[in-house]
Order: C-alpha cells, then sequence, then structure tokens
C-alpha cells in the first residue's frame, strides 16, 4: 500500500495447507526519533488439499492430468490457438527480412500475448524479462511491463471469494473497502480495507479464481513438451529440472499461511538482533 514501510518476506518452504487470502495490517513507518509502529496480519480460514511437508512437487499432477486426458488437450489447444497468430508473424517476418523494423509491435504483441495466456505464463514472462540470454533484447523489455503492471481480475469476483472463503459478509468485518483492488499481480490481487472491530487499516491479498488447478496444469504441460524442446534445440541443459526447480518455487508461493508464518518467524528474528526498524506483518490465528 502507498505509504506503508513493511517487509514482507516469502521464504520458499514445503507448504501444509493451500490458504488463499491474506489480510495484512500495514506496517506503518515515522520519523527517524520513534520506532515504526508494528502492525499484524489476519490469517483467514485455510482451504484446499494438503501438501506433504517437503514433497511440493510440479510433477505431481502428472497421475491427474493422465488420468483426464481431455483437460490437457484443451489447455494445450488453446494455448496453440492464442500463440498461432504471434508466431506466424514471426515467421512471416523472419521470411521477408523485417525482424527489426517490426520488433517493437512483435514485443508489445508478446505482452499481450502473455497477459491472456493466464497465471504460468506471467510468471514465466517475468522470469524472461530479466533473462535477455534467454529471450532477444528487444521482447525481455517488453516483458518488463509484468513486473508491476498485470490486469487485475474483476473486484467483484475477489469481494465475492473473501466472502465465500471467510464465510462472512464485507460490510459486517469491514468498515471500509475498497471498490477496486489497489494492487495487481501474477497470482492475486490487493484491496484496502479498514477493520470494523478496530479501526486499523488493512490490505486484503485474495489469489486470482482456481489459480492452484491452472498452474498445476500448466506445469505438467510444461514438463511434458520440455525434453521435446531440449532435443530440437539442442539444450545443453536440463530443461526438465528447471521446470521442477521453478515450478515446486511457484507452487510454494502460492500458500498464503506459509507467507504469513515466515513474515512472523521475519519480525521475530528482526526484534531479536534489536532491528526494530524493519517490520512484517504478523499472524492473528482467532481471525
Amino acid at each position: 500500500l502507498s505509504g506503508a514501510s513493511c517487509v514482507c518476506v516469502c521464504v520458499h518452504a514445503a507448504a501444509r495447507l493451500h490458504c488463499c487470502t491474506l489480510v495484512i495490517r500495514r506496517a506503518v513507518g515515522t520519523s527517524d526519533a520513534a520506532p515504526p509502529r508494528r502492525l499484524s496480519a489476519v490469517v483467514h480460514r485455510r482451504v484446499g488439499r494438503s501438501l506433504p511437508r517437503g514433497r511440493v512437487r510440479p510433477r505431481g499432477g502428472r497421475p491427474l492430468f493422465r488420468a483426464r486426458p481431455l483437460v490437457a488437450l484443451r489447455r494445450a489447444a488453446e494455448v496453440a490457438f492464442l500463440s498461432a497468430g504471434f508466431v506466424g508473424k514471426v515467421l512471416a517476418d523472419k521470411q521477408l527480412g523485417r525482424e527489426e523494423a517490426m520488433v517493437d509491435r512483435r514485443s508489445e504483441e508478446l505482452l499481450q500475448l502473455v497477459t491472456r495466456l493466464g497465471v504460468t505464463a506471467i510468471k514465466v514472462g517475468q522470469v524472461l524479462s530479466i533473462r535477455p540470454d534467454l529471450l532477444p533484447a528487444p521482447y525481455a523489455k517488453g516483458l518488463e511491463k509484468l513486473q508491476d503492471s498485470v490486469q487485475p481480475f474483476p473486484a467483484a469476483l475477489g469481494r465475492e471469494i473473501i466472502e465465500r472463503e471467510l464465510s462472512i459478509r464485507i460490510e459486517d468485518v469491514f468498515s471500509a473497502f475498497s471498490a477496486e483492488p489497489v494492487a495487481a499481480a501474477s497470482i492475486g490481487q490487493v484491496y484496502r480495507g479498514t477493520l470494523r472491530a478496530s479501526g486499523e487499516e488493512v490490505a486484503i491479498k485474495v489469489q486470482r479464481p482456481s489459480v492452484l488447478q491452472d498452474v498445476a496444469l500448466d506445469l505438467f504441460m510444461l514438463r511434458f513438451f520440455a525434453p521435446a524442446y531440449q532435443e530440437a534445440n539442442d539444450v545443453n541443459t536440463d530443461v526438465v529440472g528447471l521446470v521442477d526447480a521453478w515450478g515446486t518455487g511457484f507452487v510454494n508461493e502460492l500458500d498464503y499461511t506459509m507467507e504469513a508464518a515466515a513474515t512472523a518467524e521475519f519480525a521475530e528474528a528482526m526484534a531479536a538482533r534489536g532491528l526494530g526498524s524493519v517490520t512484517s506483518p504478523e499472524g492473528v490465528p482467532s481471525l
């Protein structure tokens, strides 16, 4: 949130339960003469299936989607359909020798394509935006917009998810709640609100609908096609291993319960070191 002085650290460790809503009281900075107020986070009801500690693996979805081939085929067809126009234009540019002249336009089209392909593509695009060694520099530069300019999903849907997950009515818990999200990222977005009971200002972080299922399917697809890509391009890298390593961190990033626990641990560590000016959210399990 604008004006907040907070450190929110997400440690990639194994998740136990999936949590998709997190409410964070701001850590508000003051002058140098006084330490900032340390505020906390409300971690709401945990939902989703259990994930074994230390065994969060992208290949874990393989039996699920192999047993449902139509789901994977439908996603593959969707990706092919959305990508065909862009790929055709790039190939035409190469054949006509106009790659340099069209690179800015293609960069913008790639940004639009990645956004349309969904959460996993956006996360891959964010990684590629800082890796011009893996993607032509103009394309990588275009994808930089994904770092801080991701389109939100409908605000009303976000409110519906919050109310359904928490079994509440927003007006009963919050005296103020932003009509639109104040920020959006690849896996979720943030609303601004004020707790009715205490009057404290909070940030409500909620994940995109069906994000866990969508990510699992896309990771299955990436893992399925990775060996063929590696062989076709003679890549001297374990592409499947890269997908697994990146996917594990990505899946763990979806667990807001783990994120809240990690920030609480961080706050304790900073306090133990006498660094009171460094703050982070804390969990309030009762809420």
